[in-house]
């Protein structure tokens, strides 16, 4: 009648963390320089060879510095980063199930569990690092957390005449969420005082954030033919002002298995056919902070925009927030059938569905002088999805010594913003979409009428080679003149068609499986191209700049970042995974017990299918800056089965 389950978990990691800068570095830096010189100029480089330029600061140990716009060589940066960090992790939980004494079909459930971590990471950039502005550069962060979670529930499950199953339960989730810690970092002066401090800070900060639920369940089902779900929950979060901090969130959900009616029950061909409607509101508040909803005022590190706010005679930095904000929530509205057809060797699923998120969680741009942040989180307005999906697995071969099986997966969709209550201009929408290269430039705009993240670009004109014009672009609004009436919506970074596949196969003691997936009427913007490509930045200011090769078409003399040129197709299909393994059923006998041997070998990333001209198509939200490429990894293993 009562089981209890204990369990707990230590985790130890120590990281070393690369400088990710080296990534657009490399693309950058001019390759007709060597990585390291032996030319006395660059002993206080550790011999990296870098552009140069006389120090301002008139130190004759260091007369030579870096010139600060210039490209810095990757290898430096790298080698001259030093940035570790230890980490441990506490997990554990109890949980424990009590069937009551004399009346067995109700049952109480509860867990308690913790997570504790704290972490330490020190990072020391040596004084020779082009990326070093002090001369020597050193950093502490400490970080604590933990996260308390505690479920209980009530279930009770009744069997009725046989034919009736009903199934109700109700519950309670509470969890707590804290963060804690502080940092020290400073800068070291040149030689002639090696060990001060330059620019020494030091902070600490708090954060955490509570949730609080209750929920039910109810199921019935009827001579195993018909099936009713109906769930509702009741989320309060911490993140939102009074008024705001509870959602509630209802679903029901229909089935009917229609083979199992007396009109096709003996049809032996087909053995599932099976109805399904649905209907949801799930909530959403991860990733907007934990005080957004009131005023906040930070110590400040400089001397503007500083306000009396606590009355102790200090001055603070206002942040800003936003007491409107409120939870996110998506209607689902799904219909679904499945079929099974000769002993289930082939089943097919297809469902249609129409989702609508109300009250959509995003950032906007916050009015400039404002003094507050560029961005702020807000309830930006609705958004729908439309589409439907197919699934179809199928057995070609079933023999005791060898099978074949073939799944394959479909999905089309399509979203649009239908509301906005929240934006940066009333004619264009709300800017997002920030890219690496000029200031503030953003290529993507969410609007009515349009998908998210949907391009918004100029329209770019070509010559009768299809070469780009620079500084041509089509006047859409006929008036003579092109400006940013003249931009337009142009394709977007979700796909109209997702596929996926999978292959197993096994003949004998041998296996093999291979899976792969596609994505179709998806588009990137090309951004390692529209910030390499400007032939005025070849040689400025006394360096040299790497430029991608294909500069020799577009021929751009200074960049065209907002051309709808660098918006490219990026469909495309992957194999992703090819296992293959064989078993030996009885490496040894002991004590009449078997051990089997299992030897395999994995490839992961095999081959992309594809026109894109990146390093990679498969980007999230759709901008292609300095991607670090997903590497194919090979794995040889084995596994012992006692």
């Amino acid at each position: 009648h009562l089981t209890f389950n204990i369990n707990g978990k230590f985790m130890y990691a120590h990281n070393r963390y690369a400088n990710t800068d080296a990534i657009g570095a490399a693309v950058s830096f001019d390759p007709t320089q060597p990585v390291y010189s032996s030319d006395a100029k660059f002993a206080n480089f550790n011999n990296y060879w870098e552009w140069t330029q006389a120090a301002s600061f008139g130190d004759s140990a260091w007369p030579l510095t870096k010139i600060d716009l210039a490209t810095a060589n990757p290898v430096a940066l790298i080698n001259g980063n030093l940035d570790r960090a230890n980490s441990y992790d506490y997990m554990g939980n109890v949980e424990a199930d009590y069937k009551i004494h004399g009346f067995e079909d109700l049952h109480l459930h509860v867990n308690a569990a913790g997570d504790w971590a704290n972490g330490k990471k020190r990072q020391d950039v040596e004084p020779w690092s082009p990326a070093n502005l002090y001369y020597g550069y050193h950093k502490t962060d400490h970080e604590n957390k933990y996260n308390l979670n505690l479920s209980a529930y009530a279930q009770y499950l009744k069997d009725f005449a046989k034919t009736q199953h009903f199934d109700i339960m109700g519950g309670y989730e509470w969890r707590h969420e804290k963060y804690w810690g502080d940092y020290n970092e400073y800068g070291i002066y040149p030689s002639t005082n090696p060990t001060k401090k330059y620019n020494e800070q030091n902070s600490e900060w708090k954060s955490e954030h509570y949730l609080v639920s209750f929920y039910g369940r109810m199921n019935y089902s009827a001579f195993d033919r018909y099936m009713l779900t109906a769930t509702f929950r009741a989320d309060g979060s911490s993140r939102f002002a009074k008024g705001h901090r509870w959602g509630y969130f209802p679903s029901a959900a229909f089935g009917w298995k229609i083979n199992n009616e007396p009109f096709l029950r003996n049809v032996k061909q087909i053995d599932e056919l099976k109805l399904r409607l649905g209907w949801g509101e799930t909530g959403q508040q991860e990733g907007i902070g934990d005080y957004l909803y009131f005023p906040v005022y930070q110590e400040p590190t400089s001397t503007q925009a500083l306000y009396p706010a606590a009355g102790d005679g200090k001055q603070y930095i206002p942040q800003g927030y936003n007491g409107d904000l409120k939870w996110e929530t998506t209607t689902t509205y799904n219909a679904g059938i499945d079929f099974g057809f000769f002993n289930d060797r082939l089943t097919l699923s297809l469902d249609g569905y129409y989702r609508k998120t109300t009250d959509l969680l995003n950032y906007i741009p916050v009015a400039a002088m404002s003094n507050l942040t560029n961005y702020l989180n807000s309830n930006i307005g609705d958004l729908e999805n439309k589409g439907f999906e197919a699934d179809v697995n199928g057995i070609i071969i079933s023999k005791a010594d060898m099978s074949l099986t073939v799944g394959a997966n479909v999905a089309y969709n399509r979203n649009e913003i239908t509301k906005l209550t929240a934006s940066a201009s009333d004619k264009t929408g709300v800017a997002v979409g920030g890219i690496s290269g000029g200031t503030g430039n953003n290529v993507q705009m969410h609007q009515v009428g349009y998908p998210a993240y949907a391009y918004y670009v100029y329209q770019q004109v070509y010559d009768e080679n299809d070469n780009p014009i620079f500084g041509e672009y089509v006047d859409r609004n006929g008036n003579g003149t092109i400006d940013a009436d003249d931009m337009y919506f142009f394709h977007k970074p979700s796909p109209d068609w997702t596929l996926g596949m999978n292959i197993n196969f096994t003949y004998g003691r041998w296996t093999a499986a291979l899976s792969g997936h596609g994505s179709f009427g998806n588009w990137n913007y090309y951004n390692v191209a529209s910030d390499n490509e400007a032939l005025s930045d070849l040689w400025v200011n006394s360096f040299v700049s790497n430029r991608l090769s294909s500069c020799t078409k577009t021929n751009f003399e200074t960049a065209e970042y907002l051309s709808d040129y660098y918006v490219r197709d990026a469909s495309f299909f992957k194999l992703d995974n090819f296992t293959i393994g064989y078993t030996f059923p009885k490496l040894f006998s002991a004590a009449k017990r078997n051990v089997a041997l299992n030897i395999y070998g994995t490839v992961q990333n095999i081959y992309t299918i594809t026109g894109y001209d990146g390093l990679d198509p498969e980007i999230f939200q759709g901008i292609d800056g300095n991607f670090y490429p997903r590497p194919r990894t090979y794995t040889l293993g084995i596994k012992l089965n006692f």
